[in-house]
């Protein structure tokens, strides 16, 4: 049978507590947990049985046959390796002698395995601090506009948040891994025989919460395949929700698509016309009213380094007002702000006019 046994293989007592208090309710292990926290038993008769984790001496599947017959020889068979680095060994008979009875000798194969995973650490670690690097590189290279392309990624917060636990979680499991086995080597270095049982009960509901981590973070890289960037906008009035928009025409059916970003609190593209001419817009609803300064800059910013000159108005009932047009293109730039809202308007259909900006700014005051 299949159990989950979620906790750190290194943490040698915690892990032989729990496999020998599971033999004692009938349940035998085959396997010991590995990477993924899953081990398989065997049911039978309950019974005090230890069991034993071992670090091996070199990489390998399983002991080579003299160990096996030495041990079992001593009254302990072997039940399996994890990971080819530890094996585990099961003994029935309660009179039979420890596997180990040095101390020193024991110290010395779990150094040998304390700096491999040392290594290991070191490895992963410095492989996620370059993966932090490389994304901060693709935000930030874009030098002004950085916040515009984060706001108009989709980027739900439910993903940024299981990136964030994922991130955070890697360097705790690592430390983790690390202390459980400095603390077993502890009494080992000082010539003192390690305990073989510890209470297990935290250490597994820590490794529960990094599993369920790890795999929120493995569904919200899954979720990207499911980024909207080919969806079709559809009929505003298809929405439960109120849609913001303003039709320039009147009469042209307005189209949207809810976009889903962990910047803001509700986002909304629109577009209306077709044929020659058309205007499209981008609502956000900031999450963070304190960046809606930054998104304007950076909107306005994008606009700039495509050689669009931007002109600040007077608008009643905004925070702010920018537009921006050139006489050799047929289109021109509105940007408004109220509060923690910013909308980003281009259109083909009229000139910009303060009027117009004013039934921007009406329905600004709606969803306010």
């Amino acid at each position: 049978m299949l159990k989950l046994m979620p906790m750190n293989v290194y943490d040698v007592a915690a892990q032989q507590a729990r496999l020998e208090d599971l033999a004692a309710r009938g349940w035998f292990a085959v396997s010991a947990p590995g990477v993924f926290a899953r081990a398989v038993f065997e049911k039978g008769a309950p019974k005090a049985v230890r069991y034993r984790l071992e670090p091996a001496p070199v990489k390998e599947d399983c002991p080579d046959p003299e160990r096996m017959m030495a041990y079992r020889a001593m009254g302990w068979a072997y039940v399996y390796t994890v990971g080819k680095t530890m094996h585990l060994w099961r003994c029935d008979d309660p009179d039979a002698p420890e596997l180990h009875t040095d101390p020193e000798t024991e110290a010395r194969a779990y150094d040998r395995l304390f700096r491999q995973q040392q290594w290991a650490d070191r490895i992963g670690i410095a492989v996620l601090a370059l993966y932090v690097v490389w994304v901060l590189y693709i935000l930030f290279h874009r030098g002004e506009t950085w916040l515009a392309t984060a706001a108009q990624g989709w980027t739900p917060l439910w993903q940024v948040i299981a990136a964030l636990g994922f991130l955070l979680a890697v360097p705790i499991l690592a430390f983790r891994q690390s202390w459980a086995l400095r603390r077993y080597l502890r009494p080992l270095r000082a010539g003192v025989p390690a305990p073989h049982r510890r209470p297990y009960r935290m250490a597994c509901w820590l490794t529960l919460v990094y599993c369920l981590m790890w795999t929120f973070y493995m569904a919200s890289l899954c979720a990207t395949m499911l980024e909207p960037n080919a969806w079709s906008f559809v009929p505003a009035e298809t929405f439960d929700e109120p849609v913001p928009y303003v039709t320039e025409k009147g009469i042209q059916e307005v189209r949207a698509i809810r976009w889903d970003n962990w910047l803001t609190a509700d986002q909304w593209w629109t577009t209306e016309g077709m044929g020659g001419w058309g205007a499209k817009s981008r609502y956000y609803h900031l999450r963070f009213p304190w960046l809606a300064d930054d998104l304007v800059d950076s909107i306005l910013a994008g606009y700039q380094e495509n050689g669009w000159p931007v002109t600040a108005w007077e608008v009643p009932g905004l925070d702010g007002a920018w537009v921006s047009t050139r006489s050799d293109h047929g289109f021109w730039f509105l940007v408004v702000r109220l509060g923690d809202q910013v909308w980003d308007i281009s259109t083909r259909t009229v000139e910009p006019t303060v009027e117009l900006a004013e039934r921007y700014a009406a329905v600004l005051a709606e969803f306010q």
